[in-house]
């Protein structure tokens, strides 16, 4: 997706490979996932523990249709919190390529929009919202900006969809402090946005996460791109070597056995 999803796919042979038990893909337990208007009780980190209900549904969703933008869309949102950040950009990736192609195109990300907004206006903050919100905020702007949505006018500019996107995980971030899924994705829109302008911030962010979750294989594989990208292939790998050793140390410091886990990417 972009500049960052671009630069994992051209690091070195083995970097990318899974580690030692690589965790299959299909469920992650019993309890149901977070739904809109329930807090994200147990604190984000503890969020991957709910999550196995609504991963699984989603992509039964995708397996029965594939070639739909919705469904695609969606098991980004189930990813989103997990610690497969990668998977969820590629899902989001997926899910706007098909739009470009599809009869709705990408007007589904206005009707998204304005369902999650109808659902906002009348809830408390929402966290589980607002990353739905940010997300499909950003894949609209990111329609206006290839041109992919016409506007003959010139009313519609990418930069207002992408500061509702940057906002609702601002928002995210304020509304809880430990939230280091929120600064991962700010500081993906924010480098997918400007990569030159917004660099440091972007990093900053990035090592924040980390600081909050020193097992936080998103902040890691994000700053081993951004160290891909300046040029220093030694900390890149460093960095992306230990997003995907981290991925069982997270699970297991949360009392979750990998090998009871299924997901694969």
């Amino acid at each position: 997706m972009g500049v960052l999803l671009a630069m994992v796919m051209a690091l070195p042979a083995g970097v990318c490979s899974e580690p030692e038990n690589a965790i299959p893909r299909s469920s992650l337990g019993p309890s149901p996932g977070p739904s809109l208007g329930k807090p994200l009780s147990g604190g984000i980190s503890q969020e991957i523990l709910g999550m196995g209900d609504e991963i699984t549904q989603a992509e039964k969703t995708v397996q029965a249709a594939p070639n739909d933008a919705e469904a695609h869309f969606l098991l980004a949102l189930a990813y989103s919190r997990t610690p497969y950040l990668e998977r969820a950009l590629e899902e989001l990736d997926l899910s706007r390529r098909i739009a470009k192609k599809s009869p709705e195109g990408f007007a589904l990300f206005d009707r998204k929009i304005a369902e999650y907004e109808r659902l906002k206006a009348s809830k408390s903050p929402d966290p589980v919202l607002l990353y739905r919100l940010g997300f499909a905020y950003y894949v609209r702007g990111y329609a206006v900006e290839k041109g992919y949505i016409k506007d003959a006018a010139k009313a519609v500019v990418p930069n207002e969809f992408y500061e509702k996107a940057e906002e609702a995980f601002r928002q995210l971030i304020r509304l809880d402090q430990e939230d280091f899924w929120a600064r991962n994705y700010l500081g993906y829109l924010l480098v997918e946005r400007n990569p030159q302008s917004n660099y440091q911030e972007a990093v900053q962010l990035w090592r924040e996460s980390l600081a909050i979750s020193q097992d936080n294989p998103g902040a890691c594989m994000l700053l081993g791109q951004a160290a891909m990208q300046q040029g220093d292939l030694r900390q890149a790998v460093v960095y992306s070597t230990k997003a995907l050793k981290s991925r069982n140390q997270w699970l297991k410091a949360r009392g979750i056995n990998p090998d009871s886990v299924k997901i694969r990417l």
